[in-house]
C-alpha cells in the first residue's frame, strides 16, 4: 500500500524549494538562476524522452524557465517546484510533439556504468548488457516505461510521478510492478 522504499510519499516542497520560490517571486535572479542550474540538466533528459532531439529538449526546457519567470508572482512557495518543473516539461514537450513531426526512437540513458579501468573484452561485454537492457526498456508498454525512467532514471518518487502524470500512486506502485517484472522475464538469460 505504502511506497516500498520506505520513504513517505510526499509532494511537499523542500525548505530549499520553498527559499527559491519566494526569492524568485520578489524578482531574485540569482535565486532564478540557482534553481536553472539546479534542475536544467535533468529536466532537459526528461523532455528529450518525448521529443526524441536534444536541441528541441533544450528549446522546452529554456521555455519551461523562461514561462516560470515571465510569471514569477503566481509561483506558491507551497508548492513543491520539482514537481511543477516536471510537469510543465511534459506538458511542454507534448505540446512540441503537438506541433512538430519528430520521428520516435527510444532515447532512455542508461545508468553510467563505474569508471573502473577495463579491459576491451569488459568492456564489449558491457556495451552488450547495456544494450539487451535498453532494448528491454524500450519494449516496455509506454505508460510502463514512462513511469520506469521517471522513477530509475530521473529519481522521482511515486508521489512525484503521480501527480506529473495526474495518475494515483497505486497506479504507479502496479506500473513500476509490471515494469520489474517485464524485464526480469526479458533479462533473465543475463543473469544480471
Amino acid at each position: 500500500m505504502g511506497n516500498r522504499s520506505g520513504h513517505k510519499p510526499t509532494t511537499e516542497p523542500s525548505r530549499r524549494e520553498s527559499r527559491w520560490a519566494e526569492r524568485i517571486r520578489a524578482g531574485d535572479a540569482r535565486a532564478f538562476e540557482q534553481l536553472f542550474f539546479a534542475y536544467c540538466q535533468s529536466l532537459t533528459s526528461f523532455a528529450l524522452r518525448f521529443v526524441q532531439d536534444q536541441d528541441l529538449a533544450e528549446d522546452v526546457v529554456q521555455d519551461v524557465f523562461l514561462r516560470v519567470w515571465t510569471q514569477r508572482s503566481q509561483l506558491d512557495p507551497d508548492r513543491n517546484i520539482k514537481t511543477y518543473l516536471y510537469t510543465a516539461t511534459r506538458n511542454q514537450a507534448l505540446n512540441v510533439l503537438r506541433h512538430s513531426r519528430v520521428k520516435r526512437q527510444s532515447t532512455e540513458e542508461l545508468a553510467r556504468l563505474d569508471s573502473k579501468v577495463t579491459t576491451p573484452e569488459n568492456q564489449l561485454e558491457q556495451q552488450q548488457v547495456s544494450r539487451e537492457v535498453h532494448r528491454a526498456i524500450s519494449q516496455l508498454p509506454d505508460r510502463c516505461r514512462t513511469i520506469f525512467t521517471m522513477s530509475r532514471f530521473d529519481r522521482l518518487t511515486y508521489a512525484e510521478i503521480a501527480e506529473i502524470l495526474h495518475i494515483s500512486v497505486k497506479t504507479v506502485e502496479t506500473q513500476m510492478g509490471r515494469a520489474l517484472k517485464a524485464l526480469r522475464l526479458s533479462l533473465s538469460h543475463l543473469h544480471l
